[in-house]
């Protein structure tokens, strides 16, 4: 049985760092092979008592480089804009380095080893480091992930199942988004709740949703979308966590993994009013800064491509 990176599904603990890279012209692929057999075991050091979690994603090209098990329908990011000029942008890499752990510096102590083991083979695109906020609240003060799949239906929903390609690997959205949070707390609370479409002290979900709300674009049911008399469809496992930059850049680092891509794309394409819906009214104060789809492929794909 192809059993899943462990940290898709562990909990998710205090501090996460997430480093974006592509191959430059001329990389060896056998010194970035190594390089990413060297990460896996961050946290075995002399010393070390505190976990890290070592998640490896990959973009369709790099993936195409270390393995013939392919996930069907495997797609790269193309960005998404709405028919009024709101934007996504389009950022994919070839590689997510996903690194959480209750020590911050585990976490980057193992991204920067891994950086410098790779330097002149690949370039780092990106980073963004993130933490827990209080309640796993989002910036804004509203409970993040409330719409997640109990823990027990957790793997059945982002996990491939097996006997098909990619089995026990998971595809996964990761998004930096930026929030305007002048803008957003200067709504009244009846407006931020219908932008979710949940209350926010307790995340209970509204009996009635505007056509803008977020909750209508990502609940996915059979029938039409957000109708709570409807079985969910093509459910997502979210991981997303707030970061703060030292020049003021607040948001939420968004990753969400499913054992499908095209639900992913659903979601997006209705955000953005690709589909003939309303707009997501979250794209009024926040804005993707980055945008891509990556895979992660299950532990044996893994050992094999990597040995």
């Amino acid at each position: 049985m192809a059993n899943p990176q462990p940290a898709i599904l562990t909990n998710l603990t205090k501090y996460q760092w997430y480093t974006h890279l592509s191959r430059v012209e001329g990389a060896d692929l056998g010194v970035i092979k190594k390089a990413l057999n060297d990460v896996r075991a961050a946290g075995t050091d002399v010393g070390v008592t505190v976990p890290v979690n070592v998640c490896l994603l990959f973009g369709p090209t790099l993936l195409a480089d270390l393995t013939n098990d392919i996930p069907e329908d495997f797609q790269p990011y193309p960005g998404y804009e709405s028919p009024d000029g709101k934007v996504a942008k389009g950022t994919q890499e070839e590689l997510l380095l996903w690194v959480h752990s209750d020590d911050k510096d585990l976490c980057w102590e193992t991204q920067f080893n891994f950086r410098n083991a790779v330097a002149g083979h690949m370039n780092v695109a990106r980073e963004t480091p993130t933490f827990i906020y209080r309640n796993s609240l989002d910036l804004t003060g509203f409970i993040d992930g409330t719409g997640n799949p109990e823990p027990h239906e957790q793997h059945d929903r982002a996990i491939i199942d097996e006997g098909q390609p990619g089995a026990g690997g998971s595809f996964c959205i990761a998004q930096r988004w930026v929030h305007d949070l002048k803008y957003f707390n200067g709504l009244s609370l009846e407006e931020q709740q219908n932008v979710f479409g949940r209350t926010k002290d307790d995340s209970t979900r509204l009996d009635v949703q505007v056509p803008t709300s977020h909750l209508a674009h990502v609940e996915l049911r059979e029938g039409d979308t957000a109708d709570a008399s409807k079985p969910k469809r093509g459910e997502m496992v979210r991981r997303s966590t707030p970061y703060a930059f030292h020049d003021g850049t607040v948001g939420l680092y968004f990753m969400g993994f499913s054992k499908t891509q095209a639900v992913l794309r659903e979601r997006m394409e209705a955000m953005y009013g690709q589909n003939g819906q309303p707009r997501d009214a979250i794209t009024d104060y926040s804005t993707p800064a980055s945008g891509s789809y990556y895979f992660a492929p299950s532990v044996e794909t893994l050992d094999a491509a990597l040995a």
